[in-house]
C-alpha cells in the first residue's frame, strides 16, 4: 500500500513551534520537525511512509530546506487545516495520506513515539476507510479540539474504535453533552482529535467538490461519516499541544519524568513548589 504523508504547519504560531527543540530521554535535542522526519522516515528500520510533505506559509522554505527527502508545498493564505490539506491535492493524489499537524507532539506509553502511528496504519489497513485518532479529553480543553461522537465498534485488540457519527469543531461543554457522550468514558471527558489521521481518498474528491466551501476539517469529517465509515480510535499515547498555554512545558516534563533523569526532575519540581 502506497501512503503519503501530509504535515500541516502554515499556521502562524506553527511556523516556530516545528522548530521548537525538545529534549528526549537520552538528554539529546531535537526539533519537532526533526522528530517527525524519524518518525515516518527513520534510519535503520523500515519507513512508515513512502513520501513527506510539510504545508509552509508561503516565504517561509528557508527555514526547512535542511530537511531532506521532503516536499515542501506554501500556502498563500493560513485558511485552516482543510484548506493545508488541500494544497497537498496534487502531492497525494487519489491515495490514502496520513495527516500530522505541526504544532503537537506524540509520546507513546510505551516504546517509542512511531509506534503510535505504525498502530494507527495497522487500523488502517485492517479496516480500510478513514480512521481518525482521539483521546479522552476533559471538558475544559474543548475550545482547543474537534471532537467527535459515536459508538463503539468491535476491535481485535485491546484499542478502542468507534464509528464516527457526529463531529463537532470546538464544541461547547452544552453541545458537547448533548451531541457527542460516548459510552464508557469517564464523565466530563470527551473524544478530541489526537492530531492524526490517515485520510481515504474520498477526503480530497469531497473537497474537489467544493474546495473553499468547508470551513474546518471537522466540517469536511462530517460530510464523510455520512458518505462512507469513519473510524476513530484510541492510541496507546499522550498528545501534547505546544501551542496552547504551557504546551511545551508540558511536553518537556512529560519526556524528562519517562527518561532516566525522572528522579532529578522530580526533586527540582519539589523544591520549586517549596520556594
Amino acid at each position: 500500500m502506497q501512503l503519503s504523508a501530509v504535515i500541516t504547519a502554515a499556521a502562524p504560531k506553527q511556523r516556530h513551534l516545528l522548530h521548537q527543540t525538545l529534549a528526549k530521554a537520552d538528554a539529546q535535542l531535537e526539533t519537532v520537525a526533526q522528530f517527525a522526519m524519524n518518525l515516518l522516515m527513520p534510519e535503520g528500520r523500515e519507513p512508515l511512509v513512502d513520501r513527506l510533505a510539510i504545508i509552509i506559509p508561503k516565504g517561509d522554505t528557508s527555514l526547512f530546506e535542511h530537511l531532506q527527502n521532503v516536499t515542501l508545498i506554501e500556502q498563500d493564505e493560513p485558511t485552516g487545516y482543510i484548506q493545508a490539506l488541500y494544497q497537498a491535492r496534487d502531492f497525494v493524489g487519489n491515495s490514502p495520506f496520513l495527516h500530522l499537524v505541526g504544532d503537537h507532539f506524540y509520546m507513546a506509553n510505551d516504546g517509542p513515539s512511531w509506534t503510535l502511528v505504525q498502530s494507527l496504519i495497522d487500523t488502517f489497513k485492517r479496516e480500510t476507510t478513514t480512521v481518525s485518532a482521539v483521546q479522552p479529553t476533559r471538558e475544559s480543553l474543548l475550545p482547543y479540539f474537534g471532537a467527535v461522537g459515536g459508538s463503539p465498534r468491535p476491535s481485535p485488540n485491546s484499542q478502542p474504535l468507534y464509528l464516527v457519527d457526529t463531529v463537532i469543531e470546538k464544541p461547547t461543554p452544552t453541545e458537547a453533552e448533548q451531541r457527542l457522550i460516548v459510552s464508557g468514558l469517564r464523565a466530563g471527558h470527551y473524544l478530541c482529535f489526537f492530531g492524526m489521521h490517515i485520510f481515504t481518498p474520498s477526503l480530497m474528491q469531497l473537497l474537489d467538490e467544493s474546495p473553499t466551501a468547508l470551513p474546518t476539517l471537522s466540517a469536511a469529517l462530517q460530510i464523510l461519516a455520512q458518505r462512507e465509515p469513519v473510524l476513530a480510535t484510541i492510541l496507546p499515547g499522550t498528545r501534547f499541544d505546544l501551542g496552547a498555554r504551557y504546551g511545551i512545558l508540558q511536553a518537556q516534563l512529560a519526556l524528562a519524568l519517562k527518561g532516566p533523569d525522572r528522579e532529578e526532575i522530580l526533586a527540582l519540581i519539589l523544591e520549586l513548589m517549596a520556594r
